[in-house]
């Protein structure tokens, strides 16, 4: 080897070391400014408030404002392909939901794609529905329900937030496994449906756990069943759908992602921040009297159920035949 060959040699491993020693000194500044926290819903809702109550814990284990900017419309489209864009250096994350998994095959023409643009960095929490029914229905308990449907195909009215919704899709799923056959109507949101459910015009609709405390407690309408597979804390006995149907089961979840390309030291930085989030009491307390519960999930278990739920609800999608061009 030439001298001259050597002193090549040794400048590179010095330029590598110097770039090693540079990005690690990057991460372990991060955050250095505020961070903005991408809202792909409307402001007000469960969802958004379990973000800001995390946005605290999350300022407070980071060192800098967390500052959550709602960037709704499009079934949560806009915000997340806002993200996907973003550069990936951890001040730009956006608050993930269930609806990952589902758009790909409800909107055949996503110019983005949640598996290949963004990263996972966790799970906060997860919630299930319940399937609540008018007073007037004839059927009492899950049980009751099958055996009237399978007599009365088609005629039993269940109303959704809309085509394609989760809730939509939980009563898809459940009629795929109990192989009934019921009529959707769908609707612009679920306080519409909820209104015609009182009113006797639709029969079944399933509630966000939140939405169907009030109504079931006083006694307004009655609740077959919750989504989950355990029984809800808040809704003291009510059994889950699956113990008439087995292996039913919807879980709507909501975490953090971020742009694809981001370091493996801010995915942990901020998944860590997350964890602390989720075991925060008083967001426990508040998850947990809203039917929901705080289940932090790390990156790389995000990314596999990401994977798992697309497949999942893509042929559940396909058998409901709803689209949005």
């Amino acid at each position: 080897m030439t001298k001259k060959t050597a002193m090549l040699q040794a400048a590179a491993a010095l330029m590598v070391a110097l770039s090693f020693f540079s990005g690690a000194a990057k991460a372990v500044g991060y955050p250095e400014r505020p961070i903005r926290l991408i809202a792909p819903f409307p402001p007000g809702g469960f969802t958004d408030v379990v973000t800001r109550r995390a946005a605290v814990t999350l300022s407070k284990e980071l060192g800098q404002s967390v500052i959550v900017e709602n960037r709704p419309g499009a079934g949560t489209n806009i915000g997340t392909e806002y993200v996907a864009r973003a550069a990936a250096d951890g001040y730009t994350l956006l608050v993930g939901t269930s609806s990952l998994a589902i758009n790909p095959t409800l909107y055949p023409h996503l110019t983005f794609d949640a598996q290949k643009d963004l990263r996972p960095i966790g799970i906060l929490s997860t919630t299930g529905y319940t399937l609540i029914a008018n007073n007037d229905f004839p059927a009492a308990t899950t049980e009751e329900l099958l055996t009237y449907a399978k007599k009365h195909p088609g005629d039993v009215v269940f109303g959704s937030s809309g085509n394609g919704a989760v809730n939509h899709l939980a009563a898809v799923m459940f009629m795929q496994q109990a192989e009934i056959k019921m009529l959707h109507i769908p609707y612009r949101g679920s306080q519409a449906a909820i209104t015609d459910l009182l009113g006797g015009r639709i029969q079944l609709f399933w509630a966000s756990t939140l939405e169907a405390l009030p109504l079931v407690n006083a006694h307004r309408a009655k609740a077959f069943g919750v989504t989950d597979a355990a029984p809800v804390k808040a809704l003291s006995g009510v059994a889950p759908l699956g113990a008439a149907v087995p292996g039913y089961e919807v879980k709507y979840w909501m975490g953090l992602f971020a742009p694809a390309g981001v370091s493996d030291e801010i995915v942990n930085r901020v998944s860590q921040a997350l964890k602390a989030a989720a075991n925060e009491p008083g967001l426990k307390n508040y998850l947990t009297q809203s039917g929901a519960q705080s289940e932090f999930m790390a990156p790389e278990e995000t990314a596999k159920l990401l994977r798992e739920d697309t497949v999942r609800w893509g042929s559940v999608v396909k058998a409901s035949g709803a689209s949005v061009e």
